[in-house]
């Protein structure tokens, strides 16, 4: 009988992950704010992602590889240690990062998340169509790390993949 393995496990254990997700998206979409909300984390001010994260379960990317074309391969080479993309997209924003199609070169099954759901500029609806041209074709989670809105659902979806695997 296989041991169930809870979030702070997956996220604590030092040896190689079995499975994990990788996030994408914009500078400032709340990539690694939201990583902190999944873990349980303080969700205060994030610094800056620099380079590739591997430290926790899912896998934090910065910014600028999505938004620099000529960075997108580096996605592409990192998305072969991921079994799940998470699309992130800020609500408030009212342009894509992602060229229209981008997710659908990936075999990974794409989630789309929308953060930042607790500014009154978001607009649930653009980013959705947002993530819908950029080729996300899976669930789309609505949430906002610093309230804690979505990040429950968000978090037992991600646990559901993990035992599907």
């Amino acid at each position: 009988m296989m041991h169930k393995v809870t979030f702070n496990e997956m996220v604590t254990v030092a040896e190689a992950k079995p499975w994990r997700f990788m996030l994408v998206g914009g500078v400032g979409a709340g990539k690694t704010t939201l990583i902190h909300a999944l873990e349980s984390k303080k969700t205060g001010h994030a610094r800056k992602t620099q380079m590739i994260d591997y430290s926790g379960w899912g896998i934090d990317t910065p910014g600028e590889f999505v938004e620099m074309g000529y960075l997108r391969r580096v996605l592409v080479s990192t998305s072969f240690d991921a079994q799940l993309l998470v699309a992130v997209q800020d609500a408030t924003r009212a342009d894509s990062n992602f060229p229209p199609n981008y997710f659908l070169m990936f075999p990974q099954h794409t989630i789309g998340v929308l953060t930042k759901l607790d500014s009154p500029q978001a607009n649930i609806e653009q980013a959705t169509t947002l993530l819908r041209t950029a080729g996300v074709t899976g669930e789309m989670f609505l949430v906002s790390a610093l309230t804690g809105l979505g990040i429950p659902e968000l978090r037992d979806y991600l646990m559901n993949q993990n035992n599907v695997s």
